[in-house]
Parts: structure tokens; C-alpha cells; sequence
């Protein structure tokens, strides 16, 4: 009940954007930028990241940061962030001075639902190359949520972060925040994990990912998350709850495609060629599947 409620103030309030087949979107969630000490996850698959973001962008990508791009309940300060991570920021103004980057906010950086958080440490830093202030991401919006409209279809993708209605993680996101910052960060760098994620408790997150599915029999939507850390792109037919995956895992990261009027789930990993080259490779996981498709087929009850 909570999830739902959180859900339709979510949908309700979100952004609106009408695409057609000719448009082009990757949706990522769960980066956690951090500051690249022992603890900071995302730091392992940096450069798959980067190179991901090059390919979209050079592709003509709207590029959709699904909530949790930023790691702020362990990171002490954002210019550790931004410090730490100056190469993907310069190519996010990129995709920000074109119109082409969508940014939302998760329960790790649910800070930057305030605008004067996001003035204050997303605007402008100042570059000790140059010896001067330059601008980041200057007049950045950060949203809870966004509703893409297929104009051919008439279905509407809400994208959001996913912790909606988590007691821990929504409702009081504050309690964690404070346990994650002045406990459980020490204990994450020697190997242990926060207990209240639902990315390390198998539990958790088929419940949390129950609960939104629900939100799906009563709306006639395509409901895309993050935060499980589980990716998902289901078959046309089954419930369409969908989700990104991250960009922390071990094998690499995970991303969902909406591209020419198709929808797929990607996967980004480091391989090996014959002669020990190491490369990054792009692999479609799931899909594609053209999104007239979901519109079609009736929802059955499986997830």
C-alpha cells in the first residue's frame, strides 16, 4: 500500500517527454560514484562506465541516470566525488549541455532533491589546473521521477528510482543515512555489507520488487527501477516491471536500451582477445523487443 502510494505521487508529479521511434535513450541506475577509496565499488568498473558514455553519446543517447549516481551516504564531501570522478563529470556536461541528460535522484543521493544542495556542490568547482571556477552541470534539475510517452503506442514508461515506499530507504531514509555515514561505511571497507540494502539481501529485494509489481495491476504502465541491483527487461506478456540493474557488480554493468522504437536490456564486461588485449564489450542480454509489443499482449501475473 505504502509502495503504490509513493508510486502514484511519484507518476503524478514526474516530467512528462513524448518519443517517438525515431528516439534514443539508455536508462543506467546505481552508479554510486564514491571517492575511489578501498570502499567505493563503482571505482572497479570506472572505465567500463566512461567508455559506455562515450558510446552513447557519440550515439545520440538521451542518457537517464536512474537514482543512486552518487554514493552520498558514504562519501563525506561531493568534491570527493567530483575529485575522484572529473573525467565521467566532463563527459555528463557533455550530454547536459545538449539537453540530453535526464538525472534522478535514489535514497543514496535523495540530497539532491533539494535545489540548493545541488547549487551549492553540482554548479560550479573550482579547477586547480586552471586556477579558476568552471562550471559542472550549471542549472541541473534533478527529478523523482520521469514518464516517457510513446506517441506511436500510447504507453507510458515511468522511470524512478525504485525505493519508493521502502521503510527503511523512504520513509525513513534518515536513520539509514545516519547508520550507513557513522557506522556501517567502516565496516563496509573491511568487507562487511549495510544491512538495510536490498542489492545484499536476497529477501529484501523480492519483496521490494513484489511490492512494486503491484503498483502494476492497477496501472497500465511500464514501470522502470533501479535499486534491487537486479536487472530485469521482462518478456511482452509478463508483468512489465523493468530494471536497470548497476553499474557496481563485479562482472561489470547492466543498462536497458530504448532505441528506434525497441527496448533491450545491455551488458557492458571487460573481455580478453587471443593475443591478451583486454577490451570492453557491449553484449544485448535480453531483447530487443519492439515496445508495441507490451502494448499488445495482456499482463499476466508472473514475476
Amino acid at each position: 500500500m505504502f509502495t503504490s502510494k509513493r508510486l502514484d505521487k511519484t507518476y503524478n508529479k514526474s516530467e512528462k517527454i513524448t518519443f517517438d521511434n525515431g528516439s534514443r535513450f539508455v536508462i543506467m541506475s546505481d552508479i554510486h560514484r564514491g571517492d575511489n577509496s578501498v570502499g567505493d565499488e563503482f571505482g572497479q568498473n570506472r572505465h567500463i562506465y566512461y567508455h559506455a558514455l562515450q558510446y552513447y553519446y557519440e550515439d545520440d543517447f538521451v542518457y537517464i541516470e536512474a537514482g543512486d549516481g552518487d554514493e552520498l551516504w558514504e562519501t563525506t564531501s561531493y568534491k570527493y566525488i567530483r575529485s575522484s570522478y572529473s573525467d565521467i563529470f566532463k563527459m555528463l556536461r557533455r550530454f547536459h549541455e545538449e539537453g540530453r541528460l535526464i538525472m534522478l535522484y535514489g535514497n543514496h543521493n535523495v540530497q539532491l532533491a533539494n535545489p540548493s544542495y545541488i547549487e551549492a556542490n553540482m554548479t560550479r568547482d573550482y579547477d586547480d589546473f586552471l586556477g579558476r571556477e568552471v562550471d559542472i552541470l550549471p542549472g541541473l534539475r534533478v527529478l523523482a521521477g520521469v514518464t516517457l510517452v510513446h506517441e506511436n503506442t500510447g504507453l507510458e514508461l515511468l522511470i524512478c528510482h525504485g525505493h519508493q515506499g521502502d521503510f527503511w530507504n523512504d520513509y525513513f531514509w534518515r536513520v539509514s543515512y545516519l547508520a550507513c555515514r557513522y557506522i556501517w561505511r567502516f565496516f563496509h571497507r573491511i568487507g562487511f555489507n549495510y544491512a538495510a540494502s536490498p542489492a545484499k539481501n536476497r529477501f529484501k529485494r523480492t519483496r521490494i520488487e513484489r511490492k512494486l509489481g503491484k503498483w502494476l495491476d492497477t496501472n497500465d504502465k511500464m514501470l522502470v527501477c533501479g535499486h534491487t541491483h537486479r536487472a530485469r527487461l521482462p518478456q511482452p506478456g509478463e508483468k512489465r516491471y523493468f530494471n536497470a540493474g548497476c553499474c557496481m557488480h563485479p562482472r561489470g554493468i547492466t543498462c536497458i536500451e530504448i532505441s528506434y522504437g525497441e527496448i533491450s536490456l545491455v551488458n557492458w564486461t571487460v573481455h580478453t582477445r587471443k593475443d591478451g588485449m583486454l577490451y570492453i564489450k557491449r553484449e544485448t542480454e535480453v531483447g530487443p523487443f519492439d515496445l508495441a509489443e507490451y502494448k499488445a499482449e495482456k499482463e499476466t501475473d508472473d514475476m
